[in-house]
């Protein structure tokens, strides 16, 4: 499997998993936060595996950022 094929492998898995949506929308009440997402983290890369972003930030499960642009 290439890189690519692998990433779309996790993010699909992240989908599959029903719970996944309670889980950050439990994240987001607890914290205060309006935005929670599970992460996939390389040594070059961020990828948004799921997401739930009530705050308007345009993320999407399968979005990417070098890593070196996250905190």
């Amino acid at each position: 499997m290439t890189n690519a094929q692998f990433l779309d492998a996790d993010v699909e898995a992240f989908q599959r998993v029903p719970a996944i949506e309670m889980i950050l929308q439990v994240l987001c009440r607890s914290t205060g936060m309006r935005t929670a997402l599970v992460g996939r983290v390389t040594e070059t890369e961020w990828t948004a595996c799921a997401v739930l972003d009530e705050a308007g930030y345009d993320l999407h499960a399968g979005d990417q950022l070098e890593l070196e642009d996250t905190f």
